[in-house]
């Protein structure tokens, strides 16, 4: 029986669980993608049944009876190189889905087993989670999406705003007269998204039944269940959230449907991998 965790060989979270995997005496292999060379794979499904096999470079094979559990850290993006822009966004969706489909047939414990609208985009832009956060009393940082300048500059109160585009997750300062400048030329072409600055972050990783918190606020044991109800809700059994200070009080500013493992501290590492492994080995 194996271990399957799906993630670059050089991912610390996959790293240290099969690390504390193989020390128990289990066996563990890393993958960035099953599904492409040099692995060998094969599914087989009807209306009764669904069986599929792997076999490695080594000459060895996985059937998925064999599979004890699965930590999904990837999506199954293919490399860039040697392709053209319409072979690769092709070639892009026919793997990704397969993917998607074949960790939704298996039956053994999968974490995280993926709706589809997350699995395309696990790190999506704060305002799409709004009203499911508001729904578990997880209010979202106030944003503005707008393409008028002058609203901008009166949201930003004549200071700083944030920009983060909606398609990234980096986040830029519109702190000068440059800056302001280089956003209003932006508008011109479509509405930006802006958030006002924050205070220091607490990160919190919600892993099964398991809130493990990186600086946590005074608010932590009243979140707790919240978080539990928001990871409920969206379908995932490892998600992580952030909050941070803001002028309306503690609020959301950040949800990582993939939690960025390394952006929490080692003493938080430890108790995320340490919840992890329980989670994948429960029967």
């Amino acid at each position: 029986m194996t271990y399957l965790l799906l993630g670059d060989a050089q991912d610390g979270c996959c790293q240290h669980v099969a690390a504390v995997l193989e020390a128990g005496g289990y066996q563990v292999s890393i993958v960035a993608n099953p599904l492409v060379a040099p692995a060998h794979f094969g599914w087989w499904l009807n209306n009764q049944r669904s069986a599929s096999q792997l076999r490695w470079g080594d000459g060895q094979s996985l059937h998925d009876a064999q599979i004890d559990a699965v930590l999904v850290r990837t999506n199954g993006r293919l490399a860039t190189e040697g392709w053209s822009p319409d072979e690769l966004a092709y070639a892009q969706a026919e793997a990704q889905a397969a993917l998607l489909g074949w960790l939704w047939s298996l039956p053994c414990t999968v974490v995280n087993r993926y709706p589809a609208h997350l699995w395309y985009q696990p790190q999506a832009p704060l305002i799409s989670w709004q009203a499911l956060l508001w729904r578990c009393r997880l209010p979202a940082q106030q944003a503005l999406v707008t393409n008028v300048a002058d609203d901008a500059r009166a949201f930003g109160e004549g200071l700083e705003v944030i920009y983060t585009p909606l398609t990234g997750n980096a986040s830029y300062p519109i702190d000068n007269e440059a800056a302001w400048a280089g956003l209003a030329t932006m508008q011109q072409y479509a509405p930006v998204h802006l958030t006002r600055p924050y205070g220091p972050l607490h990160r919190a990783c919600v892993v099964g039944e398991r809130v493990v918190w990186d600086n946590p606020p005074a608010e932590a044991a009243n979140l707790e269940p919240k978080l539990r109800e928001f990871a409920t809700a969206v379908g995932l059994s490892f998600v992580a959230v952030a909050f941070a200070p803001t002028a309306e009080g503690l609020r959301t500013v950040a949800v990582e449907g993939q939690p960025q493992f390394d952006r929490f501290g080692a003493a938080a590492q430890q108790e995320i991998v340490a919840a992890l492994v329980a989670l994948l080995t429960a029967r």
